[in-house]
């Protein structure tokens, strides 16, 4: 099966320790299909920051200079949007203009917090923790629309103090349901976000797979698998694991997508 890794950031994102050139040099040893691109933007970051803005132009313009060093491998234009509510106009302006092959819609700030630092889930149990961030991933993709991937829906969970580190459907059911019935019905695809399945602080959540079966019931066909790579040795973690997981759960196809297209290859 050819992978293609869809969600993976470069310089142009504070946090990442990956440039543009190791990724595609990375791509190419692996012989994926293709990577793309997805940089943070995440306008009224707390704290009091910009360090989540870029110039898109110089992004993709040294996006042009990767495809012809690296012919052999799809480089993608993308973005990887951070929503919150009261921010979505000045997100839609921001990128208003520039032509991407994908763009992901992430949640990564709830209620003015960081979840990375902690304080969001001081006074609060997993259940409302969990679930604040679900309504609000929900309503704000509804708002901003545009967008071809919901990323990582279980982020909230990766940082979090309790024993109880996922989302499971028969906990969130009343939640997940509003959000996985509109990507279907939109067309959007599903992120399995690689990144969030690995061990921190001793425990390596699960994907609730009964998650992906019931998006797959509202109709849902497009499954997307990213990384999240901040560095080089993450490109394409575990996506054989988890291209057969949503084999198993009635998916014949993995999405990626080329200028805003979808683009479908057969699990194999």
């Amino acid at each position: 099966m050819i992978y293609y890794d869809n969600h993976l950031h470069s310089q142009f994102s504070p946090d990442s320790r990956m440039s543009l050139g190791q990724a595609a040099e990375t791509a190419a040893a692996l012989d994926l299909g293709g990577i793309s691109v997805t940089d943070h933007l995440d306008l009224d970051a707390p704290r009091s920051n910009d360090e989540f803005i870029f110039d898109i132009r110089e992004q993709q313009s040294a996006i042009g200079s990767m495809r012809e060093k690296y012919p052999g491998i799809k480089i993608f234009k993308g973005i990887e949007v951070g929503l919150q509510p009261g921010s979505i106009e000045k997100t839609r302006s921001f990128i208003s203009g520039h032509n991407f092959d994908i763009i992901i819609a992430s949640i990564h700030f709830i209620d003015g917090e960081d979840p990375y630092y902690g304080d969001y889930y001081n006074g609060k149990g997993y259940k409302e923790a969990y679930g604040r961030a679900l309504e609000i991933m929900y309503r704000t993709a509804v708002e901003f629309k545009d967008f071809d991937v919901l990323g990582h829906f279980d982020y909230i969970t990766r940082y979090a103090p309790y024993d109880v580190r996922e989302i499971r459907y028969s906990e969130f059911g009343d939640r997940l349901d509003p959000l996985l019935n509109f990507l279907a019905k939109e067309g959007k695809a599903f992120e399995i976000n690689t990144n969030t399945y690995r061990e921190r602080n001793g425990h390596i959540p699960e994907l609730d797979t009964a998650i992906l079966k019931r998006f797959r019931e509202f109709g849902g066909e497009a499954l997307s698998l990213g990384s999240d790579a901040h560095d080089k040795i993450r490109i394409a973690e575990n996506f054989k694991t988890y291209s057969e997981v949503a084999l198993r759960c009635g998916f014949r196809y993995i999405v990626h997508f080329e200028e805003r297209r979808p683009c479908y290859t057969a699990i194999s």
